[in-house]
C-alpha cells in the first residue's frame, strides 16, 4: 500500500509505462528510502552507487568551490536525483540535502544502466531530462555578468 501523497515507484515518471518485464529487475533490486529533513541524500565526491527517484518530498542540490557552496537545483517529487553519476562513472558533482521529509526510492547502478538498455522509453526519458536541466543551467549561464563568462578555449573537449 502506498502512502497518501507517495507515488509508487513504477508511477514514477521516469517509469510509468515501462513493461513489468523490463522494469521489474531494476525495481526488485532497489528498495524506498526516507530522509528527514537536513539529511544528506548525495554527498559531493561521492561513488556514484545508483540514483533516486524522489517518490514524495524535496530537496536542495548545492556544489562547493573556494567561495562556498553554489546553490544547483531543487529536486521534488516525481523527479530523478543523482543520474549523472550513474551515466558517466563520475564522482557525485553535488550535495543533495532534504528539506523536508523525503521519500525515494533508490536503484543502484548497474540494474539501472541494464534497464536503459533494454527500454528506449526509459532512455529517451532521461536524455530528455538532461536536455532541460542543460537547457535551464544555459538560462543560467546566460543571467551571469559578462566578465564573469568562462572562456571556452579552457574547457577541454572530450572526444
Amino acid at each position: 500500500m502506498v502512502e497518501q501523497g507517495v507515488i509508487a515507484p513504477h508511477e514514477h515518471w521516469l517509469l510509468s509505462g515501462v513493461p513489468s518485464e523490463l522494469l521489474q529487475p531494476a525495481l526488485d533490486a532497489g528498495n524506498e528510502v526516507r530522509f528527514l529533513p537536513g539529511e544528506i541524500i548525495i554527498r559531493e565526491g561521492g561513488q556514484p552507487d545508483g540514483l533516486y527517484l524522489i517518490l514524495a518530498g524535496s530537496a536542495r542540490v548545492t556544489a562547493t568551490n573556494e567561495d562556498g557552496d553554489t546553490y544547483l537545483a531543487s529536486v521534488h517529487a516525481n523527479d530523478v536525483l543523482g543520474e549523472m553519476g550513474v551515466l558517466d562513472g563520475e564522482l557525485r558533482s553535488g550535495t543533495a540535502t532534504s528539506l523536508t521529509i523525503c521519500v525515494a526510492y533508490f536503484i543502484p547502478t548497474e540494474p539501472f544502466v541494464d534497464l536503459l538498455e533494454r527500454s528506449t522509453r526509459v532512455s529517451n526519458r532521461l536524455l530528455a531530462l538532461l536536455t532541460t536541466r542543460l537547457r535551464r543551467m544555459n538560462t543560467r549561464l546566460l543571467e551571469l555578468p559578462a566578465n564573469a563568462a568562462v572562456n571556452l578555449e579552457d574547457i577541454p573537449i572530450a572526444p
